[in-house]
């Protein structure tokens, strides 16, 4: 019997922990090495065995027992999870389905099967709940976080007071007390102290403007220690209600929010559609990791979500890519996390469903929902920035009327003549030269722009970096 699940390449390769294990799992597919390849009678499992590095070939099986999320197993050593040979034996699958036999799971494969089942179950009915810690680790855990809060008080009050808070001797305690602060599980001052030595390596920065930063840094850094006190002893800021607390907790005490947590809250929605607009790699060299945004649009509200994944700098294997997405895509549900405009989703890797062949008018709908009025996109970002610990940028999705130049600055207009400053944020790559480029493709036809708003600190301007331009007929992402 064939496999009961249907699946595409596209949908393995969102599997695939990231983009060089797909790789060399379609060159293990190619090389056709596969043993004893089988399928089940009932069509929900996959088995093969493949040569390795090892003795022995390397034992596959694949679990379709939610066909939206298959649970792959390997005995090979790899610490990549699924590692390339699982994820060759799907593409072997979609190669040639006459090749397997049939084969029956083991009574090993059966039990995991049932506790997998079990383990699920407790998610749907939100008592899954996150790792428990003991009271001692927690007490200790406390203890780190205020001795570390009062140190970081302390070093505050006496930069202030000394000025000069970029001199080599104070980056020195930057430095050191950075250190101190990580083992105290305060991710929030670590990377606000990070910041100020990157401030003061700043070669092209002027003093001023280095000033300028510095300060902000600063106040974030004492609002930091005031929200954290409050957080680490189960306690809100005055005025502040538990969904504006929950958006901060997890940078400022390094107290994650688990799925199981979110849905407790709240925070669960049903059948979100999306459309990914734009998507993004940086490096935040203050958090040491690699951020990769996929930039969405909700079909339902025009919003513009963020589905973003973190990867450290040391590890940066041991985290699974975030997943770009070509075609639009339905999540029957998951969790819009507590933010500001633009708000973060997540949900359960694989759940989400690909439309791989999207109505004719569906850019003509997605371009329908685009903001008419700078002003309002203006308002609300203002509106965020007035939080003091909030993103000081945001993405709006805007109906532009026209696209030129003053002088030599690149500008967008709404149809109140309002009008927003296009500023590339890298030196090797120009995302304006594309919206150029883009417009004269386009024409006549008033595209929507996917922008992201910033702060110039010196100047409090506001200026925008084009992310995607999009029509009825085109869709051009403007970055790498």
């Amino acid at each position: 019997m064939p496999l009961t699940a249907t699946y595409t390449e596209e949908l393995v390769r969102g599997i695939a922990s990231d983009e060089a294990t797909f790789e060399k799992a379609r060159k293990i597919a190619a090389a056709k090495r596969f043993q004893n390849l089988g399928v089940s009678t009932d069509g929900s499992w996959l088995f093969g065995e493949c040569p390795g590095s090892a003795t022995e070939p390397y034992i596959l099986s694949a679990d379709f027992h939610d066909p939206a999320a298959p649970v792959l197993r390997s005995s090979s050593p790899s610490r990549k999870h699924p590692d390339s040979f699982s994820i060759a034996l799907l593409l072997a699958y979609l190669q040639d389905p006459s090749a397997f036999g049939e084969r029956e799971p083991t009574e090993d494969l059966l039990i995991k099967r049932e506790k997998k089942l079990a383990q699920d179950e407790k998610k749907k009915s939100g008592s899954a709940v996150p790792r428990k810690i003991t009271k001692t680790a927690q007490d200790k855990k406390s203890s780190a976080q205020r001795e570390g809060l009062e140190l970081l008080e302390r070093f505050l009050v006496d930069l202030i007071a000394g000025g000069k808070w970029l001199d080599a001797g104070n980056l020195e305690k930057v430095e050191k007390l950075s250190k101190q602060l990580g083992d105290a599980s305060l991710p929030a001052s670590v990377y606000g102290l990070r910041k100020l030595l990157l401030i003061a390596k700043q070669k092209e920065t002027t003093e001023e403007d280095k000033t300028f930063l510095a300060a902000e840094v600063i106040g974030l850094l004492w609002n930091t220690i005031q929200r954290a006190k409050a957080y680490s002893a189960n306690k809100l800021l005055p005025g502040e209600t538990q969904a504006e607390a929950d958006i901060f907790i997890e940078d400022v005490i390094g107290r994650a929010l688990q799925l199981a947590d979110l849905r407790e809250k709240g925070y669960f929605q049903s059948n979100l559609q999306l459309f990914e607009l734009a998507f993004e790699r940086t490096d935040d060299e203050s958090r040491q990791q690699r951020v990769e945004i996929s930039n969405l649009l909700d079909m339902s509200s025009g919003a513009i979500h963020q589905a973003a994944t973190h990867r450290p700098f040391k590890g940066l294997s041991q985290v699974p890519e975030q997943i770009s997405y070509e075609q639009p895509f339905t999540v029957p549900e998951l969790a819009v996390c507590p933010g500001f405009v633009n708000r973060r989703l997540r949900w359960e890797k694989g759940s989400e469903h690909i439309h791989e062949h999207p109505p004719a008018d569906f850019l003509a709908k997605a371009h329908a929902l685009a903001q008419t009025s700078f002003q309002a996109a203006l308002i609300a970002f203002r509106e965020q920035l007035k939080h003091a610990l909030a993103p000081r940028e945001a993405v709006f999705f805007l109906r532009i009327e026209r696209i030129g130049k003053i002088g030599e600055r690149v500008v967008i207009q709404d149809g109140t003549n309002a009008r927003i400053e296009m500023k590339d944020r890298r030196k090797d790559y120009s995302n304006v030269a594309n919206l150029v480029r883009a417009a004269g493709m386009m024409g006549k036809d008033n595209p929507a722009l996917l922008v992201r708003l910033s702060v110039q600190t010196s100047s409090n301007l506001v200026f925008g970096q084009p992310l995607a331009a999009l029509t009825a007929k085109h869709h051009v992402r403007l970055g790498l």
